[in-house]
């Protein structure tokens, strides 16, 4: 059994705050595929409405996602939301099947 954890968050733009929110979001993607324990990390943007934004994450285990959150990119991400977007939804899931390799 894998301890792997996915994490899917759902983000809404604030009203006039898409590019915003959208460029906040992006630049928390290469630093955070930088630390150890992120296995995959990727930012959507729903074709229907520009203004939702879905984090579709993989972390080795809970505790490197835990310290993922301590780490100043993700502490200026609690100054920002609220005033740009906000957290709709967070979903933490343990992956209960082995992950497929890469093709």
């Amino acid at each position: 059994m894998t301890e792997q954890l996915t994490v899917i968050a759902h983000l809404r733009a604030i009203d006039g705050q898409i590019e915003e929110t959208k460029a906040f979001l992006t630049g928390l993607i290469e630093p955070t595929r930088q630390e150890p324990g992120c296995v995959e990390y990727w930012l959507h943007q729903d074709n229907d409405d520009p203004a939702e934004f879905t984090f579709y994450e993989n972390w080795t285990n809970r505790g490197e996602w835990d310290k993922h959150m301590e780490l100043p990119h993700l502490q200026k991400f609690a100054e920002v939301k609220d005033k740009v977007f906000e957290l709709q939804k967070l979903r933490l899931m343990t992956m209960i099947c082995e992950p497929e390799s890469k093709r």
